[in-house]
């Protein structure tokens, strides 16, 4: 949830939605560029921004999903400061079940998002942390802590699949700022394993927030968990309608289902790194492919070091133009530049020499950054973790220093824990001793 936008710029932007639904006749229907057991959707939508926004009809949703052609929809509750109005009718439809406004071709299910903004002075309370995304919920209700952590351990138990969203506002450096949505906390809980997955959410590349482009600091922060072996999902979400109205799906999330398509399956494919996302909606897809049938999610064991055969395939709903990289701990390793479009799908086979245990990722890239990116495929040799970067163990280590820094009395962040502040130090302290260890057996390998 961002800043609440004019009542007129909503109701213009469903009727456009409509009118195009209705003016596209089977083109809803048309072509996807991903594989038959990979399902499109969308897992941040509200029913409004907050107050000065339209309350959309629920019944409206299914249609909406059709424009990019989404499988799902994650509808989120506000179990948090109460920004998206109105909560208390809200929360009570999560409940494990599929909203009775889905059909057949589109799943519409209520879950929750849980902040109290750093910045928001006119709610009852702020929190440090960072806005949270819990799926897979049966009940939800508001709840007020002064740290994400209670949140995501209430969520655990519940057996939910939780995750930070907003990493597009990182920006490579160490976090001093805040603003509405910030992850301050995404290292910590990454390092404690109270997460699951973490997303990129609200603008696609091809409309800039306010004439900036986001940068990459979503992929560079994930890069950075993943080289120093943290294997969490990456997803991608809109906010609806908190994103200047661009429609469902803009950003979105393929999941590899097998078998028969439902939200827990979904859902599950989120927490198990089976994804591929998308910045340009339902225009594109990329495939990977290690060894011939490893797919992201999976896992390669090797016993000493060899090689791997990767193929990437880029297919499209329209022309497009750019570049496909390979990615392995962080680094490009190999690229091919070219066109896909439908029907003639871009195809890049490549070998990988490996000598550690890596990740290894696809992105398609375009002047403005990725545009589609794969989550990864893990090799492991010879059993070890995978320990790619002193410099990024090092980087995490800082960010929770600094942190410890602004929360001490005095410190420009100790207003948030008036109560809770010994515990949450406690969580930190230990978080950075996980990021310790693992500079110790990257500098020692």
């Amino acid at each position: 949830m961002r800043k609440s936008f004019l009542l007129i710029i909503v109701c213009i932007s469903i009727c456009f939605s409509s009118l195009c639904v209705l003016g596209q006749g089977n083109e809803a229907k048309r072509s996807k560029p991903e594989p038959s057991d990979w399902y499109a959707g969308d897992i941040h939508v509200h029913l409004n921004c907050g107050k000065g926004t339209i309350q959309l009809p629920e019944d409206s949703l299914a249609q909406m999903m059709e424009p990019n052609d989404l499988a799902v929809i994650s509808l989120l509750a506000d179990m948090g400061n109460g920004e998206v109005m109105d909560s208390k009718r809200d929360l009570p439809k999560v409940n494990g079940k599929d909203a009775p406004q889905s059909t057949p071709d589109r799943i519409i299910h209520w879950d929750a998002e849980w902040h109290w903004d750093a910045t928001y002075s006119n709610f009852s309370n702020q929190a440090l942390g960072g806005h949270l995304v819990l799926l897979g919920l049966t009940n939800a209700h508001q709840i007020w802590e002064e740290s994400p952590y209670k949140i995501l351990e209430w969520s655990r138990k519940k057996n939910a699949i939780s995750g930070f969203a907003h990493l597009e506002y990182l920006n490579d450096s160490i976090q001093n700022e805040l603003n509405c949505c910030i992850p301050v906390d995404f290292p910590v809980e990454a390092a404690l394993r109270t997460i699951d997955f973490v997303s990129e959410d609200v603008y696609g590349m091809r409309s800039p927030n306010n004439g900036n482009y986001f940068s990459e600091g979503v992929v560079n922060a994930y890069y950075k968990l993943l080289n120093c072996g943290f294997r969490l999902g990456i997803a991608a979400g809109t906010d609806y309608p908190c994103n200047n109205n661009e429609p469902l799906g803009t950003l979105l999330t393929y999941v590899n289902v097998k078998d028969k398509l439902t939200y827990q399956k979904w859902i599950e494919g989120i927490k198990k790194g089976r994804t591929v996302v998308s910045r340009n909606g339902h225009q594109e897809f990329l495939l990977l492919k290690v060894n011939g049938k490893y797919s992201p999610g999976d896992e390669i064991q090797l016993k000493n070091k060899g090689k791997v055969t990767v193929q990437v395939i880029w297919t499209a709903a329209e022309a497009l133009t750019g570049r496909i990289e390979l990615v392995s701990n962080g680094k490009v390793i190999a690229a091919m530049p070219g066109t896909a479009t439908p029907g003639e799908p871009l195809v890049f086979d490549t070998t990988v020499d490996l000598s550690q245990s890596s990740w290894l990722c696809a992105r398609r890239m375009d002047e403005h950054g990725h545009e589609t990116h794969t989550a990864p495929v893990y090799i492991t040799v010879n059993k070890k973790p995978v320990r790619a970067s002193a410099d990024d163990a090092k980087f995490f280590i800082t960010w929770i220093d600094n942190i410890l820094e602004n929360i001490e009395p005095g410190g420009k962040w100790n207003k948030y824990f008036p109560n809770d502040i010994v515990t949450v130090k406690e969580r930190y302290i230990k978080a950075k001793a996980v990021y310790e260890q693992i500079l110790k057996e990257t500098t020692e390998k």
